[in-house]
């Protein structure tokens, strides 16, 4: 069975073509031969806009999507009067997001997901937990600072999505996972070499906790976005990637979303 794999879309951003970008996705699908879409965040910064991309991509290409929500998901941007966690809970109305559970693919096979949060544990010990706690920098504001606001401390979030990843593993330890965070769980899909900037600003990019607990329940993939990187290593035999479509600024001499998507779109094979 083949699995397609793609983050930050962001069908709503810098003048994007929803439709050229699901041709794009569409047509790599089919390309492929791909059974089962998985899309770890990131899809548009409102809710709903998310909701009806991933219902019309089902629809058009004919597989079942999984999704976990990313950070710009989950913004009240265009629903200011909701909070963090009445968006999260409304993404949940598509069948496919892993936040309502863990969805067996094959007899032996198990997607495991959620948005997950950031512990700071990827910025620099140089800066305190009240001067991450402000998420500003030189005159530049981490959004999720006034877009996201679930009520409880940044730590708090991380360890609630914590929490619920590692009891959803455990009850799923005898058969082979795939993990998806729409944040990173390892340092290596970090901005590296940091500037003075990126010392500070990555520590909003996910937590080491979660590559910690793809090694302890031996995940076969971890699948995260966010950072806008096409990256992937290795560690023990835990595979763990990162496919980010991006901002269509970030593509290089295209200016296609069919092409770009053609360009981004990975697959693994599971038996």
């Amino acid at each position: 069975m083949k699995i397609g794999i793609l983050s930050d879309i962001h069908v709503d951003l810098e003048g994007s073509d929803p439709q050229r970008l699901l041709q794009g996705i569409v047509a790599a699908i089919k390309e492929h031969n791909v059974a089962i879409m998985i899309i770890a965040g990131d899809v548009a910064n409102d809710f709903e806009v998310t909701l009806r991309f991933l219902h019309q991509l089902e629809a058009a290409a004919g597989v079942r999507c999984l999704f976990v929500p990313g950070n710009h998901d989950i913004w009240n941007e265009k629903h200011p009067d909701k909070t963090a966690w009445q968006t999260y809970h409304g993404l949940a109305k598509f069948t496919g997001n892993l936040v309502r559970g863990p969805v067996e693919l094959t007899d032996q096979w198990v997607a495991i997901g959620d948005l997950g949060w950031y512990d700071y544990s990827f910025g620099s010990p140089d800066y305190t937990i009240a001067e991450y706690d402000r998420m500003e920098i030189n005159g530049r504001l981490w959004q999720d600072k006034i877009k996201a606001v679930w009520g409880k401390s940044t730590i708090e979030m991380h360890q609630y999505f914590y929490r619920k990843l590692e009891k959803q593993l455990d009850s799923c330890k005898h058969k082979s996972i795939i993990l998806v965070t729409h944040v990173l769980p390892v340092i290596d899909f970090t901005v590296q070499p940091p500037d003075k900037m990126w010392h500070y600003l990555n520590a909003f990019l996910g937590s080491q906790q979660y590559g910690e607990l793809a090694l302890k329940y031996a995940v076969k993939y971890s699948i995260s976005g966010h950072v806008h990187y096409r990256r992937q290593v290795k560690y023990e035999n835990t595979t763990f990637i990162c496919n980010c479509l991006n901002y269509a600024s970030q593509w290089i001499d295209n200016d296609d979303p069919v092409v770009e998507v053609k360009k981004a779109f990975k697959t693994i094979e599971i038996n």
